[in-house]
């Protein structure tokens, strides 16, 4: 079978091997979509601090079941998988509390270990919640990064608040939609790229605001007036920005951090204290987030029209990579077709 490698940093190339075995209570996928996120740029790159080369990347993918293993209950041949790509252990402190998006012994495929470059892909049932056949293959491969919105946006406890979303790419938008669908009173999406901005516009976000040679105070007054906003969610991840939110984010507000910082923020602990700020880390989605994202997909309440900025062939990695590490500035999602 046909397997995507990342031998070293900006290196993608394409293997051959043997397909994997269906074991006992898993499910042998012909993977159909991948899809690239930020992430995977940082893992192409080598610049995230959680990976080793050599590498099969991707974590975001939809595939259809062509066998299933002894005891596998849920899923049958021909059901379209997406996959829940965060494998947890079930046996440490956050996992038998419910936690297992923050599992200790956390692996995310693609990053950990082997992710979904694979033509075929064996997994357990667990992670296999299949989708409705009718929903496009090309709507579907989004439904993983959006499951990352509903549990930011429930993190925040939005229900009710005004929110601020800094960054308005894939996951900012996504945050921004599900903010809305979750009962945020007003939502708020900044990004200093113009053309981020007006698909956030299109998507129906109430508040859509370039932040080129703005600060996010003036950002934040912008979109709400004199009242502050409630909850900011930072999507970026960015070093330089770190103080912006901070400044701009009111007394007794809440903060919550899905954008992954590839490097350490110097933190401003007495502002924090005398703010009484709630800052919250935010990692992955739980299963109830996963499928809350399916459920909303398949009721088609999720703007994904041109989410789909660019594909390739799968085949075509090295250059469908390049682009999506030059590109990132505008491009919304890159996917690669098996």
């Amino acid at each position: 079978m046909r397997r995507v490698v990342f031998p070293e940093a900006k290196k993608a190339v394409m293997t051959e091997c043997e397909p994997p075995k269906c074991g006992d209570g898993q499910v042998l996928l012909k993977m159909r979509r991948v899809g690239v996120c930020g992430t995977d740029i940082q893992v192409f790159s080598g610049r995230n601090r959680f990976m080793t080369f050599p590498i099969v990347p991707f974590h975001e993918g939809i595939g259809t079941a062509v066998e299933v293993g002894k005891n596998v209950t849920n899923v049958k041949v021909g059901d379209t998988i997406c996959v829940r790509p965060i494998i947890a252990c079930h046996n440490c402190y956050p996992c038998r509390h419910g936690h297992v998006n923050a599992c200790e012994n956390f692996n995310s495929l693609g990053v950990q270990s082997n992710g979904l470059g694979s033509e075929y892909f064996a997994i357990d049932e667990e992670y296999c919640p299949h989708v409705s056949p009718d929903l496009p293959l090309d709507e579907a491969i989004l439904i993983e990064p959006f499951a990352v919105g509903v549990h930011a946006a429930r993190r925040g406890q939005v229900e009710g608040k005004k929110v601020l979303v800094v960054g308005a790419g894939t996951i900012g938008n996504f945050v921004a939609q599900a903010a809305q669908l979750l009962g945020a009173e007003e939502v708020a999406v900044c990004d200093i790229s113009e053309e981020k901005v007006e698909m956030a516009r299109k998507a129906g976000i109430a508040l859509p605001i370039v932040s080129a040679g703005k600060t996010l105070r003036e950002v934040a007054a912008e979109a709400f007036g004199p009242e502050p906003a409630d909850v900011i969610i930072d999507c970026v991840g960015a070093k330089p920005l770190f103080q912006q939110i901070l400044d701009a984010a009111a007394k007794t507000s809440t903060v919550v951090i899905v954008g992954n910082y590839s490097e350490n923020v110097e933190l401003n602990v007495a502002q924090i204290q005398r703010n009484e700020l709630n800052f919250l880390g935010n990692i992955t989605y739980t299963r109830d987030d996963f499928e809350t994202a399916i459920r909303l997909f398949e009721e088609r309440k999720v703007y994904v029209e041109g989410f789909i900025s660019a594909r390739f062939p799968i085949e075509q990695i090295q250059e469908g990579m390049d682009q999506a590490v030059t590109g990132k500035a505008h491009n919304m999602k890159t996917i690669f077709d098996y």
